[in-house]
């Protein structure tokens, strides 16, 4: 399941806004608003989430924008109708919300803000030659045959498929896909490749490529 970051202090928006992305399909994890980006516990052993909800406060906006770990989440900003005399002075959110909006409109906006920063929506399946990743279902297939992988092996196939032709150091993917509260060392990331070289078969696992000193980019080109 893929979280979901709901930031402000707003309890009644900020609780509808959870509700609405779980019923989506993501885990919504509640993230405080105050000048700073305060992660509840739940939300600190949390992978990069796929989604930034900001519930009322601009502000926090551009403390996202400054963290690395984030700049590749779409981030959307959501406001009430009385807050939109200030809109024309927002910048660098994907998406504007404004409330009240249905489940529907929730889900579109979503989709089109990850499309937008990463080419993707949460129901889209990517398909690079044979290989045919279901990032709704979790499911992979190469040539139609499903291949078995681990969730940690998914999970790494997803991130690295979904961000392609970029270059992630190992630190980077430890964060990204393992979760900022994991310890294991950058090995992990070593073995869960050649897992998943292995598992890809001949003509996909070259797309895997490491780079030297550096770590790993997934190429679809």
């Amino acid at each position: 399941m893929s979280d979901a970051w709901i930031i402000g202090d707003e309890e009644g928006p900020v609780s509808e806004t959870a509700r609405a992305v779980a019923e989506l399909g993501f885990r919504p994890l509640r993230v405080h608003a105050n000048g700073t980006i305060a992660v509840d516990q739940g939300a600190t052993s949390s992978r990069t989430p796929e989604i930034a909800i900001v519930i009322g406060c601009p502000e926090s906006v551009a403390t996202l924008r400054r963290s690395d770990e984030l700049r590749d989440v779409p981030v959307m900003l959501s406001l009430d109708a009385a807050q939109l005399e200030d809109a024309g002075q927002i910048v660098d959110v994907d998406e504007l919300l404004v409330r009240p909006y249905e489940p529907a409109e929730l889900r579109t906006r979503i989709a089109r803000a990850r499309r937008q920063v990463n080419g993707i929506s949460a129901d889209d399946v990517v398909r690079i030659g044979s290989l045919r990743i279901d990032l709704a279902t979790y499911q992979v297939t190469v040539d139609g045959e499903p291949v078995d992988f681990t969730y940690m092996e998914y999970e790494l196939l997803r991130f690295l498929a979904t961000h392609p032709n970029r270059v992630f150091g190992r630190e980077a993917l430890l964060t990204s896909v393992w979760g900022y509260d994991y310890f294991g060392g950058a090995r992990t990331v070593d073995v869960h490749v050649r897992r998943v070289r292995a598992k890809l078969g001949t003509e996909h696992a070259q797309r895997l490529k490491t780079v030297r000193s550096v770590g790993y980019r997934f190429e679809v080109s």
